[in-house]
């Protein structure tokens, strides 16, 4: 998953997407405000050598609740580098950073910036080894080498135990709800992780422990109760087999008793098997490749805080790479994604239908990407670039065959999916201008897919642009030297400049050549609010480029109005009043 601050990059930087399992271990440094320029080259320096480091940068306001801010940066961090310094150890941010680490047993690497008196340095920390960045023959170079070599011990322990760490908390923080627990594999896998604790690892934590605890309760009880019920069975089998003999009334009420004990079992063992099928399901989305681009701010730098997460868990498995060909246009590769069908008409209710662009027009002609600017990965647009969709043309001959699309879902797998019949498309009245298809599939999607429904869509009113607010489109990305695999997908984080015209919302621009037709959520709220189209020139920003999306609620009204019949007379998509 992406750092929770990432450092932006300029126009065309790479993809912060792992090359290994390593790189995505994620490192949170706790500094003073008097050290932020080291603190700020150590995020540099451990991201250069494979981490995902990140500080946090926002100065804290009066009165501001920065004990839940910080606390969610650290649950969600594999290990913690403390930054030892006069002004750290008086520091009551970074005292409150020390105990809420070792409150939540986190790897605690202390490196000397500047020299401390050991009189007032915390005893929790004077019992570890520090690294130092300073003093006779030290470098900055030799004390990254150094901590870099001491974050790789154990990564493979340790960045389990901040997964099972954000599902225990989960599991408490919702009441230690059955539903939450661990089952099958993932429970066998979490007991090893319990029982093979390296030496030099932190503890496995309270909570941790009462999870998996309770996660082995509850299977040992699911146990005993399948064991209970069959032993009913056979009881109450062998009395009817008595009664049988001069008692016909009686045996026949015996039976119906053990059909009815048999019937309550399946229903136990039942709910237990989706709770499992939703939890693995979830797994499969968190456990997807997603790579990040991330849009130029002013100030250098996002602070995504935690709307990143649940969009990741919820929506990477929504995600389709779209290749289209015949109709009498060119071959095109493009984003979409998955909906409930019931958003456009009660008929096809539980049913996925894909929601993806319509592709290029047949007059258009057929230009291969714009060349990248020099030092910049191919799948990048140039600041100067002109307007285009984002779409890439993947022929230069007219296919003038029946149209025909194949789906895939780059972070679950599976075979392909072909498109069985396209049952929308933009009115004519719009000329063309935005086109979009909506079609069925022959085939059940694959597991982890997850289909966007009504409460996922914004339904917000479009009289004003919230101030300073964080989204992320989730597109494909095609395959390019410094980005991720050809598996992956995308989440393009910017900020939102105006989302006042439906038919043209506005961002900074962070997409690439295949991105037309993702899904843009706003990662405060969680909602899908635009389907991503184009990106040009920024006229408002010189060098830099704008990002323009299409309403979201306003193509399934659109749909919605199309499809209605006298069955089903639909209403707009937010039957209440927009706030």
């Amino acid at each position: 998953m992406a750092a929770f601050g990432a450092k932006q990059a300029a126009p065309g930087d790479r993809i912060l997407e792992s090359r290994g399992p390593e790189s995505r271990v994620k490192v949170f440094i706790s500094y003073s405000r008097s050290d932020k320029a080291f603190a700020s080259d150590l995020v540099l320096g451990l991201t250069a050598c494979g981490f995902e480091a990140y500080i946090d940068r926002e100065d804290i306001a009066a009165g501001e609740v920065w004990e839940q801010r910080l606390a969610g940066l650290i649950s969600q961090a594999d290990s913690v580098v403390y930054v030892l310094s006069p002004d750290s150890l008086s520091s009551k941010q970074c005292g409150w950073e020390l105990q809420a680490s070792l409150a939540s047993a986190k790897r605690i690497l202390p490196v000397v910036w500047r020299p401390v008196d050991e009189a007032a340095t915390p005893a929790e920390l004077k019992r570890l080894n520090y690294i130092f960045f300073s003093g006779e023959g030290r470098s900055f170079a030799a004390g990254l080498a150094e901590l870099a070599q001491a974050l790789r011990v154990d990564i493979d322990w340790i960045r389990e135990h901040t997964r099972i760490a954000a599902l225990a908390e989960r599991w408490s923080g919702r009441g230690r709800s059955d539903a939450l627990l661990l089952r099958g594999d993932e429970l066998d896998a979490a007991r090893d992780w319990s029982a093979r604790k390296p030496v030099s690892a932190p503890v496995v934590t309270d909570t941790q422990a009462d999870f998996i605890k309770a996660s082995s309760d509850a299977r040992a009880e699911a146990e005993r109760r399948a064991q209970r019920a069959k032993a009913g069975m056979l009881t109450a089998v062998s009395v009817v087999a008595v009664v049988l003999a001069g008692l016909a009334a009686l045996a026949g009420w015996q039976w119906r008793n053990a059909a009815r004990a048999e019937v309550e079992a399946k229903k136990s063992r039942d709910a237990a098997i989706v709770a499992s099928r939703s939890l693995e399901d979830a797994n499969l989305r968190l456990n997807a490749e997603i790579g990040l681009r991330t849009a130029p701010a002013d100030d250098g730098y996002f602070v995504i805080d935690e709307g990143w997460y649940p969009v990741a868990a919820n929506f990477s498995g929504s995600v389709a790479r779209v290749d289209r060909s015949g109709g009498g246009k060119h071959a095109s590769i493009a984003s979409g994604f998955v909906i409930d069908g019931a958003l456009i008409h009660p008929k096809y209710a539980g049913e996925a239908l894909l929601l993806a662009p319509a592709g290029n027009e047949p007059a258009e002609p057929y230009s291969p990407p714009v060349a990248p600017s020099p030092g910049m990965p191919s799948d990048t647009l140039p600041a100067d670039a002109p307007l285009q969709p984002q779409r890439m043309l993947a022929s230069s001959a007219i296919d003038n065959g029946p149209a025909k699309i194949s789906v895939s879902f780059p972070t679950l797998g599976g075979e392909a999916i072909s498109g069985t019949e396209a049952i929308w498309k933009t009115p004519d009245y719009m000329g063309g201008a935005y086109p979009f298809e909506i079609w069925r599939l022959g085939a059940a999607l694959p597991r982890g897919a997850r289909a966007i429904a009504k409460d996922d869509v914004d339904c917000q009113g479009f009289e004003r642009t919230p101030a300073k607010r964080i989204i992320g489109s989730f597109g494909i990305a095609i395959p390019a030297e410094g980005g991720p695999s050809p598996k992956a997908v995308t989440l393009n984080i910017s900020q939102l400049i105006d989302r006042t015209d439906p038919y043209s919302m506005r961002y900074t621009h962070a997409t690439n050549f295949v991105s037309q037709g993702a899904p843009v959520f706003d990662l405060v709220t969680g909602d899908v609010f635009a389907i991503h189209l184009s990106s040009g020139p920024d006229p408002a920003r010189p060098g830099r480029r704008v990002g323009y999306g299409f309403s979201l609620r306003l193509v399934l009204d659109m749909a919605r109005q199309k499809l209605a019949d006298q069955s089903a007379q639909l209403g707009p998509m937010c039957d209440t009043a927009p706030t």
